[in-house]
């Protein structure tokens, strides 16, 4: 699925999104996101808190929920500008 943002790691409490217009959104946790790939703890479809974020030392971006940690790209953020 086609964001209409990019997210950038803020800190280990927040993330940065920027939408096409370069508009610029800082996100605090815990937010709310839903799952987009099911893994054994998560389906699909359902929502989950972000209660932290890291960053790899490749710069993925990574969510961890009450579950575990996970790609950022597992998940699909619902954001207004």
């Amino acid at each position: 699925m086609k964001r209409g943002y990019t997210i950038s790691y803020g800190s280990t409490d927040s993330i940065l999104l920027v939408n096409s217009l370069g508009r610029i959104r800082k996100l605090y946790t815990p937010f709310r996101v839903k799952v987009e790939e099911e893994t054994e703890d998560l389906k699909k479809g359902t929502y989950v808190y972000v209660e932290e974020v890291a960053c790899t030392p490749e710069d993925k971006l990574i969510f961890i929920t009450n579950t575990g940690a996970y790609l950022h790209s597992s998940f699909r953020i619902v954001a207004s500008f």
